[in-house]
């Protein structure tokens, strides 16, 4: 008589699969990765081969950017056949089954698993207050039908959350999201056949209530409400039965999966990619918000108006500029403090930014110039600049090792009248310089909305919104606090400031503010861009969460 049973298989709970590079398609490490999955496979099968099962149907959950299956089909065990669906835990495959088990599995999102998540990089997956799994979501759906579960197997963090309530193969222990230590992969080969040859026990229902769905940023649950329920600007919720719930929900993360993951995702197998990866396993779901935003924005501004008092070009220019982008950010804060004729002083003061610069060769004045000439025609002011010839020799000389002051300044001085822009490569430094890309990409929002002036409406505007979420775990692990500004800034712009990633840059900013409300540069001295990025960003969040 034939018995069959279910293997739902995935990738990060592997023996051996110790990084992310292991689970991408195109690394050296994701081929010997298949071999491992593939043994694991094999040695389950021979297990529940031995407890009577004469098929097992092996449903290949992980998706390594190849779209195909991951465990190797010609290595197959006879008895076992492969499936690599859309939908990994089909209704059709639990059709007829005596049993499920599960391998290769990874801790929920929002745990401190190794690859922790949940369906997919994007979304958070919660019950009441039960983090989700997608062994929970497997052994949730089998307990609807009376299938019972044979075992799970995974690193400890997933065998913590799912406690003694299934049998259980630890093959790994977490050290972070994006680093693991694995046990010695002959060793967990015995232990799954072991495993596999034990009697089937009930498997635990999901607990009941919505199923909710956390995202990273608003643009996704906008992208999921037409398939779930809004109940606030980062969650949607689904209900009905656990098959009904599971469905919906799925197809929510589905909707809003290409606006966070497919946005960063360079080339399949690159180290950009892996990078990427290790990012979006790093983000953090729980916030840590800084208290009381809104005084920090009060300190950064009499910081930020002290070092911008001198007849600087760069403070003549700085002062009106962030004025300006504190006026269309941040129209509530500007008009408490009474800041506009603060700005009509210093646009004032910027007509005295000398216009020549011919013979200037520090990057910084010549940004200084630029963009007094830029505020005052965008302000619409009279300034005379700088001459055409001039221009088009500025943007030649800093073409070569310069390149962001030249795409910048080109962008700034064709805003003015002189179009004398180089032709750039979208996002050059993106695959060479994760810092330059993301300062890059915030002023692509700033040109895009002529710093602030009006909305943000570029057709790339998500994609740009999730790569500078994306990079917060690395400007927060560089301690980048100028460049933690500009992303909070731009995200607040679009009302993406809800995720834990930004509580997490402005934590940063707050630990890096001083009594006298500046930020310090590298040197420790202190840097009057950093503390107008904080400004902006401290003031900007708190604005944009007053508006919910």
């Amino acid at each position: 008589m034939a018995r069959e049973a279910l293997l739902v298989v995935d990738l990060g709970g592997v023996a051996g699969v110790d990084r992310p590079a292991a689970m991408l398609f195109g690394t050296p490490d994701y081929e010997a990765a298949r071999d491992l999955l593939t043994a694991e496979v094999n040695a389950a099968v021979e297990g529940l081969v031995a407890a009577g099962f004469t098929g097992v149907r092996v449903s290949d959950s992980h998706l390594s950017g190849s779209g195909a299956a991951n465990v190797r089909a010609e290595a197959l065990h006879p008895a076992a056949t492969l499936h690599h669906l859309d939908d990994w835990y089909a209704e059709a495959l639990f059709d007829g089954v005596e049993a499920v088990a599960c391998l290769g599995m990874h801790a929920p999102a929002g745990s401190r698993g190794f690859a922790a998540h949940t369906v997919d990089l994007s979304s958070r997956w919660s019950i009441g207050r039960r983090l989700l799994s997608e062994s929970d979501l497997v052994l949730g759906l089998a307990a609807e039908r009376g299938t019972p579960v044979v075992f799970v197997a995974g690193d400890d963090v997933l065998q913590a959350h799912l406690g003694k309530r299934v049998p259980y193969v630890r093959t790994k222990r977490a050290v972070s999201n994006v680093e693991a230590s694995s046990r010695a992969p002959a060793d967990v080969l015995a232990a799954l056949r072991a495993a596999a040859r034990r009697t089937p026990v009930p498997a635990p229902s999901l607990p009941r209530g919505p199923l909710r769905l956390d995202f990273h940023l608003a643009a996704c649950a906008d992208a999921a409400s037409p398939v779930a329920r809004r109940v606030s600007p980062t969650s949607v919720t689904a209900t009905g039965t656990a098959r009904q719930r599971y469905t919906r929900a799925v197809a929510a993360a589905h909707a809003a999966e290409p606006l966070l993951v497919q946005s960063v995702w360079a080339r399949p197998g690159d180290a950009w990619m892996v990078e990427d990866a290790a990012a979006l396993l790093a983000l953090p779901w729980r916030a840590r918000r800084p208290p009381r935003v809104d005084a920090l924005a009060d300190r950064a501004l009499a910081g930020f108006l002290r070092l911008t008092a001198d007849d600087s070009d760069e403070s003549r220019a700085l002062r009106p500029l962030t004025l300006h982008m504190l006026q269309g950010l941040t129209p509530r804060f500007f008009r408490r403090h009474r800041l506009g004729r603060t700005l009509d002083a210093a646009l004032a003061a910027a007509a005295q930014v000398p216009m020549g610069i011919g013979h200037v060769t520090d990057p910084d004045v010549l940004q200084a110039r630029i963009d007094a000439w830029y505020l005052r025609r965008l302000r619409g002011l009279p300034q005379e600049g700088p001459s055409p010839a001039s221009v088009h020799q500025m943007l030649q000389r800093l073409a070569g090792e310069e390149a962001i002051y030249a795409w910048l300044l080109g962008e700034l001085a064709a805003k003015a009248g002189v179009d004398a822009r180089h032709h750039f490569p979208e996002r050059p430094y993106r695959g060479a310089s994760r810092t330059f890309d993301l300062y890059w990409v915030t002023h692509l929002v700033l040109l895009d909305t002529d710093y602030f002036a009006r909305p943000l409406a570029h057709p790339d505007a998500g994609e740009w919104l999730a790569a500078l979420l994306a990079g917060a775990p690395g400007v927060i692990a560089r301690g980048e606090l100028d460049l933690a500004g500009e992303l909070v800034l731009c995200l607040a712009c679009a009302g993406e400031v809800h995720a834990a990633g930004v509580d997490a840059l402005l934590a940063m900013l707050r630990d890096g503010l001083r009594r006298d409300g500046s930020i310090p540069d590298d040197q420790g001295a202190p840097d009057a861009h950093a503390t107008a990025t904080a400004l902006l960003a401290f003031a900007a969040a708190h604005e944009a969460r007053a508006r919910r």
